[in-house]
């Protein structure tokens, strides 16, 4: 009888410790960094209300402890942890080598395939970047009614009294321009009318903040990736060395030859616009909150 009771007893402490153990490496697991990355064959994945990605490239000062904002980083990149907030690090892929060409474009395009294979699920789906965010900071407004009757979040436009196509090519490549709208007249004919249209209008949104529903997110990504991956096949860009031959040979100044070399990002500043204005025609305005606590790109 008390060898009985001492099995028992032995027993229930080895269930207790293997119970302890589980648990543990649970928790491990969704600490990982690339948890994310992997579906959960145990548990379907559920829709959350929002999620904000905060863009970055190297550490930064955080101010947002609301968990719908989630970090995401180059690999390997040293982060603050007293960040208290989800970070999601991107992984080779097809814009591995061209992060400067692409800039928050690379990152946009890691979350859209996340959303594509159902790692993560949301919503709304909102980004910021690591300087430049909407002025509601952690006090999240009530997207439920906001969408009720507006359609998009974006920041505050830019006014230029030169339209968007003359302001691009003021300070741009201009016959990079006239290469998107070839492009959207030949694969997207549906948008080339508004295309043109948007080149004309005083108003642009820059930096690429906005906060959309899925669906449309989706929708946005497909016609982003697909103008800028043709783009990109016409010229043979595969790298970011192949943009910046391209443009060294433009530019005799060292230092604009590599600021004109982030080709992709400032056409896709443009291609927004072209989507933004296509699609929606009740866009509501949040003042961008410009954090100057790190030092230019």
């Amino acid at each position: 009888m008390i060898l009985y009771k001492y099995n028992r007893i032995k027993l229930l402490k080895i269930l207790f410790i293997s119970v302890l153990i589980v648990i543990k490496l649970n928790e491990l697991y969704l600490r990982s960094d690339n948890h994310l990355n992997r579906k959960n064959m145990f548990t379907k994945i559920e829709e959350s209300y929002l999620k904000i990605f905060i863009l970055t490239h190297k550490d930064f000062i955080n101010h947002r402890y609301n968990s719908v904002y989630n970090i995401v980083a180059d690999d390997k990149m040293q982060l603050n942890r007293t960040y208290n907030l989800n970070v999601i690090y991107t992984s080779d892929g097809i814009l591995y080598n061209k992060k400067r060409g692409y800039c928050e474009m690379e990152k946009i395009y890691y979350i859209y395939q996340l959303y594509l294979k159902g790692n993560i699920s949301s919503k709304y789906i909102g980004f910021n970047h690591y300087r430049r965010y909407f002025n509601f900071t952690d006090n999240i407004p009530d997207l439920d009614e906001i969408f009720k009757n507006y359609d998009i979040i974006l920041n505050a436009p830019i006014n230029t009294t030169l339209g968007m196509k003359l302001q691009y090519c003021r300070f741009h490549i201009c016959k990079m321009y006239e290469e998107i709208l070839d492009i959207i007249k030949e694969i997207k004919p549906e948008y080339y009318k508004t295309a043109i249209e948007t080149s004309e209008q005083n108003i642009v949104y820059i930096c690429n903040l906005f906060i959309m529903k899925k669906k449309d997110f989706l929708k946005y990504c497909k016609f982003m990736f697909d103008i800028l991956f043709e783009f990109d096949k016409r010229h043979n860009f595969k790298t970011d060395n192949d943009i910046l031959n391209f443009t060294n040979k433009i530019y005799n100044n060292t230092y604009y030859a590599k600021l004109q070399a982030r080709l992709e990002a400032y056409l896709s500043e443009r291609i927004s616009n072209i989507f933004y204005f296509h699609n929606f025609k009740r866009i509501k305005s949040f003042k961008m909150l410009f954090e100057n606590n790190m030092k230019r790109y």
